[in-house]
């Protein structure tokens, strides 16, 4: 996309931020100055200031000029807010995931559950009850089997948002749930702002809807600035708000809940849908399960509407397909995308799952995860920060089981390299449209611990290891 002058300058000044060439708080030159540094008019240099401000890298002080921002350091580790009016990921991610999904490599690069966490007996004994039931002969109810919404809805009540079984649409996964609550709400060329880094998978789907995208930056303390926020919907007036506030995908992170108070406020006030993918939400370290960030979105008949999404293929199995979307005001709109796909949800699956879930070892399951993630997260990064020299910068998570590594290296490098010792990691470029991730990389740590596993980590650390105290290399 072809840059007007006053963006690219504006740009050109934030390169100039990034680089040191002007210092946190330090006075920048005055419009006037500007316009004869850079040879541009008056007009373009305003508008290139009020860009630079709008997006917090400056600020005017009264009677005396424009100052580079005192916390700026925060500001420029992320993505810089870039606009996307067309994605193209789909090749790109395809065939770096052709690498990461090989069933010959130890896949420490899929978001996959290893079986080992799986209840994986308990399953067989489910099915097995779920074929004695006639009704899995027949279509199933057109929204989802309305026991299984019943269970969904009495559990998302228990975590604080209080929903009726009408109020939920079964779907394929969470992807598909995903997929069909953007569809509801928005049309082609309608822009939809997502947090940087975000899971892979989002980038295909915003691209095959046709959606301009605004990334926003994840921050360390906060989760999402929530003034940085309201900057971006300012300028972009994005749609739809799609994000994941619970252990994001590939980062972990969890939103405090005022930031999701803010950001509820914000949507809302705005008229910006909200779209929540919520797949890791039950596996927690600490604490109690957070609540949702469409828990607190005022919720009204006429206003901007918010989907739940998520599914069991985190916590029961991946193979199941089988997830859902909570919306309070949009279950009609889901519901006839979803028949224009399909008459019926997987009907001996849905009998399945509530089979299982009837013997009530769901919660005792959840919190064998819970346990045994928080485990292997924290062995993991010991582990990797030990022999690595400590060269290896990693996101100490909240929940899930998926840990994001900063490092000198070139993630797409590191991904070839991995390979030639039978792993695949996921390189950071996977969950961005930016170029910024390109020295971070992803690791499942439900592989588990096994000497086997354990070996080709070490291995795999050293090569961060300056080269003097390199035991092993490649």
């Amino acid at each position: 996309m072809v840059k007007t002058k006053y963006e690219q300058l504006a740009i050109d000044i934030k390169n100039e931020i990034r680089s040191g060439f002007y210092s946190e708080n330090e006075k920048i030159p005055s419009l006037r100055e500007i316009q004869s540094i850079k040879s541009c008019s008056l007009t373009t240099a305003k508008e290139a200031y009020r860009i630079l401000e709008e997006e917090g890298y400056i600020y005017v002080q009264n009677k005396s000029g424009y100052y580079v921002q005192k916390n700026i350091s925060s500001l420029i580790l992320g993505p810089q807010n870039e606009f996307y009016d067309t994605v193209e990921a789909d090749d790109r991610i395809q065939q770096i995931m052709n690498t990461v999904m090989d069933p010959k490599l130890i896949s420490f690069g899929a978001a996959i559950p290893s079986e080992t966490y799986l209840p994986i007996h308990e399953l067989n004994n489910a099915f097995k009850k779920a074929l004695l039931h006639k009704e899995i002969f027949r279509y199933g109810d057109l929204q989802g089997n309305l026991h299984l919404r019943e269970w969904l809805a009495k559990r998302n009540s228990m975590f604080g948002y209080r929903v009726s079984s009408n109020q939920i649409q079964i779907t394929a996964g969470c992807t598909e749930a995903i997929t069909y609550s953007l569809m509801a709400v928005t049309e082609p060329g309608d822009t939809v702002i997502v947090p940087s880094p975000i899971y892979v998978g989002l980038f295909q789907i915003l691209e095959t809807l046709k959606l301009k995208v605004v990334e926003i930056p994840y921050r360390s303390k906060e989760g999402i600035s929530v003034t940085e926020f309201e900057k971006l919907v300012k300028r972009h007036k994005p749609k739809v708000f799609l994000f994941a506030s619970n252990f994001n995908n590939p980062n972990g992170i969890l939103f405090s809940d005022e930031t999701k108070q803010r950001l509820a406020n914000l949507s809302f006030q705005y008229g910006i849908h909200l779209v929540e993918d919520d797949i890791y939400g039950d596996l927690y370290f600490e604490g109690t399960r957070p609540k949702p960030l469409v828990s607190f979105f005022p919720h009204t008949n006429n206003g901007p509407k918010s989907f739940l999404c998520s599914s069991f293929s985190k916590t029961l199995s991946p193979g199941l397909r089988m997830g859902w979307v909570v919306t309070k005001n949009g279950v009609h709109s889901v519901s006839k995308i979803a028949r224009a796909f399909k008459i019926a949800e997987n009907h001996p699956t849905q009998i399945c799952v509530l089979e299982f879930l009837k013997r009530q070892t769901y919660e005792r399951h959840l919190k064998f995860l819970r346990s045994e993630y928080k485990k292997l997260s924290k062995e993991t990064m010991e582990l990797l920060i030990t022999h690595s020299d400590g060269n290896l910068k990693i996101t100490k998570p909240d929940g899930g089981f998926v840990l994001w590594i900063e490092s000198a290296l070139d993630g797409d490098k590191l991904l070839l390299e991995a390979k030639k010792i039978g792993m695949a990691i996921a390189p950071g470029s996977l969950f961005g449209l930016s170029k910024h991730w390109n020295h971070f990389f992803r690791l499942n740590v439900s592989v588990g611990q096994s000497s086997k596993i354990r070996e080709k980590l070490i291995l795999f650390a050293n090569r961060f290891q300056k080269n003097g105290n390199r035991k092993k290399t490649f």
